[in-house]
């Protein structure tokens, strides 16, 4: 029982009984672990319509795992409670580094964000993030004996065999090393090591638009583009953790030359940077990607242009994903997601003209609920908060 609220949050009695237990075994337990101190009951649903955590639809604010299934009042919801324990989430990200500590209730207690220099070596961001874990840690009242274990996300794939960051990673101070053992010996924690998209996918599971489904994809626009797969409620990363890495599928055969030495990769023509540059002559000026989004819905044509054709840049990849994968949903993340409309309807008819659905309706394609700000944080603290085999509770 204790496994399974840590994997979906609070849940009524008959949720839990759903997970293979019968009702009076429910009973049971739950008394027992009332008794502990090791769950609290939640009198029914809390804003919005959903339980009580740390993270809504604006990065931060209510949200939860258990909808009102029928009308008049909703279930009261057991969940562990708060006090037992924290994850911190890590995102080593592009010229940022962001903190975050959820309890284990998964109640989103603080996040912090610090911009950093890119050439920063792995050893010197570590420190910072080791004190900025210290303090969080007291602005939140728990001791570092009561962290259960650290979520560390990279911009970039990291191989199952070696544990070494890949190439394809937009860090290049970080390629070719192992970030657990690294982020273990820094830190002196436990610590679970993710690509940035695929925890990102985690987070959306866990507080976001993709609660309760068990085959998603999630695609994360930052410097790359790269996606998260749910494949029957677990985390997808292939044999060698390169799942996912849709930024570089070719999408034009006699296009710029990538990064990964590839040619008319999907970053080429659709990342932040490539929609940005082709604003030069049209602006004079090569605005911000958050630029171009405002711009775009205030009505500036170029700007609008140019997130269409990413829209539809992306959504040739979209199809070629949907065909070989067939997931339920496809929810766009990251730093294109404010643009809505204007690139995922683009996205939605692209995809649609090319993916194979046999009669059937293609995927509905949605932004996320979660910001940029948070959404990859918080899913390397998702990481450590689902994992009860690796990180479990502290021994009181």
């Amino acid at each position: 029982m204790i496994h399974a609220l840590r994997q979906h949050g609070a849940m009524s009695r008959a949720a839990l009984a759903e997970i293979g237990l019968s009702r009076s075994t429910v009973a049971s337990v739950v008394g027992e672990l009332i008794e502990a101190g090791a769950v609290v009951e939640i009198g029914g649903i809390g804003p919005n319509g959903h339980g009580l955590s740390g993270i809504g639809p604006s990065g931060i604010g209510p949200s939860g795992n258990e909808s009102r299934s029928r009308a008049g009042r909703p279930p009261t919801l057991i969940g562990l409670k708060g006090g037992l324990g924290v994850a911190v989430g890590v995102e080593i990200g592009n010229g940022i580094v962001r903190i975050a500590v959820c309890d284990v209730a998964q109640e989103l207690l603080r996040h912090h964000a610090v911009q950093v220099d890119e050439q920063t070596s792995p050893q010197d961001t570590l420190l910072l993030v080791d004190r900025l874990i210290d303090e969080l840690l007291e602005q939140t009242g728990f001791r570092r004996d009561e962290v259960i274990g650290v979520g560390v996300a990279v911009p970039g794939p990291i191989q199952r065999r070696t544990g070494l960051t890949g190439r394809a990673c937009t860090l290049k101070p970080w390629v070719g090393l192992d970030p657990r053992l690294l982020a273990e010996h820094m830190l002196g924690l436990p610590v679970h090591a993710g690509n940035d998209a695929n925890l990102a996918a985690l987070a959306e599971m866990t507080w976001g638009v993709a609660r309760g489904l068990r085959d998603y994809a999630y695609i994360y626009t930052a410097t790359g583009i790269g996606a998260g797969f749910i494949t029957d409620g677990r985390l997808y990363v292939g044999a060698n953790g390169t799942a996912g890495e849709i930024g570089h599928t070719t999408i034009d055969e006699d296009g710029l030359v990538c990064a990964c030495g590839g040619r008319g990769c999907l970053n080429t023509l659709a990342n932040p940077d490539a929609i940005t540059d082709q604003l030069w002559q049209s602006h004079g000026r090569r605005p911000s990607i958050g630029e171009v989004i405002s711009l775009a819905h205030q009505g500036d044509a170029g700007c609008r242009r140019v997130l269409a054709d990413a829209g539809r840049h992306i959504g040739v990849a979209m199809a070629n994903m949907y065909n070989l994968l067939d997931p339920e949903l496809i929810v766009l993340g990251g730093s294109l997601a404010p643009a809505g409309d204007i690139l995922i309807e683009p996205l939605r008819q692209s995809m649609m003209r090319r993916a194979i659905h046999a009669g059937e309706a293609v995927p509905d394609v949605v932004a996320g609920e979660l910001g940029i700000d948070v959404v990859v944080v918080v899913g390397a603290a998702a990481a450590v908060l689902r994992d009860a085999n690796r990180f479990p509770l502290p021994a009181r």
